[in-house]
């Protein structure tokens, strides 16, 4: 079949491929309009030397206070995948994470450590009463967790965790772009549904 045959079978049928692109399309617009509002929280954690704690059994040189910081803002990021303590922030928080399986509460809570002093969390919520329960719930188990390994060295290891006022923004749905990728995708499944439809009728005459 040449090209001029397959542009001529598209032409027949180019009503019903712009009604499927417009169903498709439609459909696209329903489904983003429905999405339930979402707030994409980001909280900055910065980790410090407990100055409270110190002695003269306890002194750091700056080199050896920024090795320890780089090891520990491992630790937290590592802690903070873990679903044993997402579980506890949510329930601290006072708020139903809706967690399915282990992979779910993997996905709630993300951390990156951008310097050896400096980690990035972020999280969605349904609100941002829910995001400044969830910041809070947070920063309360991580120093919980550096207070237990303080105690644990007999306070050779002493840091804090101290941060900035969460950024929480609203998560916009990209309605347009999700139209425009509705009525491509439909113009495509038309065209599919023009050349089966087509086969069909042949191989039915063939038979």
């Amino acid at each position: 079949m040449e090209l001029k045959e397959y542009i001529k079978i598209i032409k027949n049928d180019l009503k019903l491929i712009f009604v499927i692109a417009l169903i498709t399309s439609f459909s696209a617009f329903l489904f983003s309009s429905l999405q339930i509002v979402k707030y994409e929280t980001s909280l900055s954690l910065f980790l410090s030397k407990d100055k409270s704690q110190m002695t003269d059994d306890f002194k750091y040189d700056g080199y050896y206070a920024l090795e320890t910081s780089g090891i520990i803002a491992d630790s937290i990021v590592q802690w903070i995948k873990s679903p044993e303590l997402v579980d506890s922030v949510y329930q601290k928080a006072q708020i139903d994470g809706n967690f399915k399986n282990l992979k779910s509460y993997t996905k709630k809570i993300t951390a990156k450590k951008m310097s050896p002093q400096y980690i990035e969390v972020k999280f969605e919520t349904n609100n941002t009463d829910q995001a400044n329960k969830i910041s809070v719930a947070i920063i309360d188990e991580i120093n919980s967790k550096i207070q237990k390994i303080q105690e644990d060295s007999e306070g050779e290891i002493a840091f804090l965790i101290s941060n900035e006022n969460p950024i929480t923004i609203k998560k916009e749905q990209n309605i347009f772009l999700n139209l425009i990728i509705g009525l491509i995708s439909g113009m495509i499944l038309g065209i599919f549904f023009v050349f089966f439809k087509r086969y069909l009728k042949t191989d039915s005459m063939q038979n």
